[in-house]
């Protein structure tokens, strides 16, 4: 006989969005404390309607901004922007790109961080190694 394996709550009360988003800030710092890594601005909220986070956090040329909505109806809204530390030689503004951004799940949470290592990620050198090295 298969038993079921069932997730076992202290209380009834399913997570709300932005606790979720809580767990998987901390996934991402792992096992270090989110507040050493991740600036929380403060939030907006609407009563009964709406409660907006914004988290900001930074590489060592780029800071990030992430942007969650939790809506009462609805899916919410996670979305996430870049913006570079320094100036390019001979510009005076910083760049940046939006990332992407879509309802509050996980799976846009996961395209979010993916694009934040893609955009971290450096070029490997078009050197290869000799097949023989010249006597």
């Amino acid at each position: 006989m298969d038993k079921e394996k069932k997730v076992v709550s202290i209380s009834n009360k399913e997570k709300s969005k932005l606790e979720l988003l809580d767990q998987w800030l901390k996934e991402l710092v792992y096992p270090g404390k989110v507040c050493n890594f991740i600036e929380e601005d403060s939030g907006q909220s609407e009563p009964g309607v709406e409660t907006t986070r914004n988290f900001c956090f930074y590489t060592e040329k780029h800071q990030y901004f992430i942007t969650a909505v939790e809506r009462n109806k609805g899916d919410g809204y996670l979305g996430c922007q870049v913006n570079a530390r320094k100036a390019r030689a001979g510009e005076d503004w910083l760049r940046g790109n939006d990332l992407p951004d879509g309802p509050f799940t996980r799976a846009t949470w996961d395209k979010i961080i993916n694009a934040i290592v893609c955009y971290e990620l450096v070029r490997l050198s078009d050197y290869t190694r000799p097949e023989s090295v010249p006597e």
